[in-house]
């Protein structure tokens, strides 16, 4: 058997069941701002972070032609993959040998902007031999 209630418990029941739907509907969408105001803040901090480390991580390695040689080699050389330490040890200047009679210019020591410019002109005056290249020693 069914009971009826009246007209006005029946809307005020109404009126309470949709007041907490909405409670509940305000109270997920803060939850939901906040969370992804957060998210933003932190994804931003993150980026500002990163930014920051590369800056500091330029200026050491420009500062690098001023530094010792061992902390030159320290910074260049600390954990770096398998790849790019056999490019680095392949391609040192050090490694790769230069026959007695050749005349152009030599890279020795850190490879600085001067080193490029002197390689360039000497590419522009055909100082530098563009055959009998010998291969670097293992």
């Amino acid at each position: 058997m069914i009971t009826r209630l009246p007209t006005l418990s029946a809307d005020k029941s109404a009126l309470k069941i949709q007041s907490a739907f909405r409670n509940h509907q305000a109270r997920l969408k803060l939850k939901n701002q906040a969370v992804w105001q957060l998210h933003e803040k932190l994804e931003y901090s993150s980026e500002q972070t990163q930014a920051k480390l590369k800056d500091m991580f330029e200026k050491l390695l420009k500062a690098s032609d001023s530094l010792s040689p061992s902390v030159a080699k320290l910074l260049k050389k600390a954990r770096l993959p398998v790849e790019e330490r056999e490019l680095l040890r392949s391609t040192n200047p050090d490694s790769i040998p230069v026959q007695a009679n050749y005349g152009g210019p030599r890279v020795e020591g850190p490879i600085t902007r001067q080193t490029f410019v002197d390689l360039i002109e000497a590419f522009q005056h055909g100082q530098v031999s563009k055959t009998n290249h010998s291969t670097p020693t293992t």
